[in-house]
């Protein structure tokens, strides 16, 4: 039977002491990224910690490893989330001055009142590496040119740019001619602390879940050809649906129940004439009924707080799934995973506001880059209210 006599103030453990942090991290949906502090007391401690972690501060390879890490991060810090005249203290930022990767971690869990601002430093280094190792440990970095080719080529073999006349058409030997494209772009790869910054300031995000790092974009010249290109790349079969990933897809371009019913009424309207009505017609219809019946519109939306709401477009994230050889040549074997990829869809009108104003690009950028700030250089005292109070443990 348990006794109810309180243990001394200096007790070193006790069966009710449980850790806050961890267990909202564990089982109440808080990312690593998002607590207050550590609870790391000790170098051995540390050292254990890293082990499950995947690094053994034990092994010099290992440990020089995550020592590039530090110093990656710390840069990108410098670089991109401090305002003028901030500075990050050299007691964390300085490897002579840490000695130890173990003293990075004793100082993000102290809860000294004197250690509190160097703490908050501590802290924000070690959620910008934790981002930096898991992009590093991504399956694009081993595979990147498998990955690009089996993914790109399809998409880039369907496209035909004739360069006398001006145009891009994708499925140009098609039975309709192919359908003409605006623009068709390959998106940038993300760099590694582009990457960084995306991950930091949106909390539901972790590196696996990084889906536009390859990506293309469909310029269309109006938005019944921008219907067309999905069904093209899915008839082609270049895209394969069952792979979509379902919760990634956007449409707010136009609504999916009133294009399908204005596809109807051409549909009848070819029939009882015999003519194929022109895209233009298409078109101008399309335009018609959003303008009459917008109040029943469905469009699909996924929030971006990133994005400004003239930014109309479709997106998916498909997965391919990608065969690699592995091993030594006399044993090479298949290696088989599924790869996302983004296809973002448009018309003309938007890809030109895409280009200016609100939804510039650079705006975007700084938009992300003030939230990352805020994510990454939070108060320790700030971030254990909102989990609902002091730790324990």
């Amino acid at each position: 039977m348990m006794s109810n006599k309180k243990p001394p103030a200096d007790f070193p453990s006790s069966v009710f002491n449980f850790n806050r942090q961890m267990l909202e991290c564990v089982v109440g949906g808080v990312s690593a990224l998002d607590i207050a502090r550590l609870n790391i007391q000790s170098a051995d401690e540390a050292r254990q910690f890293t082990l499950t972690y995947g690094y053994d501060l034990a092994d010099p390879a290992s440990a020089e490893q995550l020592w590039a890490t530090h110093r990656r991060s710390v840069a990108l810090i410098k670089d991109e989330l401090l305002d003028d005249g901030e500075q990050i203290p050299e007691r964390v930022a300085d490897q002579r001055s840490l000695g130890e990767l173990s003293n990075l971690l004793i100082i993000a869990s102290s809860r000294r009142l004197e250690d509190r601002e160097l703490q908050r430093w501590a802290c924000a280094i070690l959620r910008v590496m934790h981002v930096y190792v898991h992009l590093r440990n991504d399956l694009f970095s081993a595979f990147r040119d498998e990955i690009q080719l089996q993914i790109l080529k399809p998409l880039q073999d369907s496209i035909l740019h004739d360069v006398q006349s001006g145009t891009t058409i994708l499925g140009a030997t098609g039975p309709d001619g192919g359908i003409p494209l605006a623009k068709f772009e390959i998106k940038p790869f993300k760099a590694t602390a582009s990457s960084v910054i995306k991950l930091l300031a949106r909390p539901e995000r972790v590196a696996l879940t990084l889906l536009d790092k390859l990506g293309v974009r469909f310029v269309t010249q109006s938005v019944f050809d921008s219907f067309r290109v999905i069904r093209f790349l899915v008839d082609q079969h270049i895209v394969s649906y069952p792979h979509i990933i379902p919760d990634q897809s956007s449409n707010t371009l136009y609504p999916l129940n009133l294009f399908m019913e204005v596809m109807e009424q051409l549909k009848a309207r070819q029939t009882a004439s015999g003519v194929e009505p022109s895209s233009q017609e298409a078109q101008a219809l399309l335009d018609k009924c959003i303008e009459e019946h917008r109040s029943r519109a469905e469009f699909r939306e996924r929030h971006n707080e990133f994005s400004g709401p003239e930014h109309r477009f479709i997106k998916l994230i498909n997965r391919k799934l990608i065969t690699v050889a592995v091993g030594p040549l006399e044993t090479q074997r298949a290696f088989r995973f599924f790869y996302p990829f983004e296809i973002q869809i448009m018309d003309t009108e938007t890809y030109r506001s895409h280009l200016s104003g609100p939804t510039a690009h650079n705006e975007y950028k700084n938009r992300q880059r003030r939230k990352a700030r805020e994510r990454v250089l939070r108060d320790s005292d700030q971030s254990e209210s909102e989990a609902g109070g002091t730790p324990h443990g």
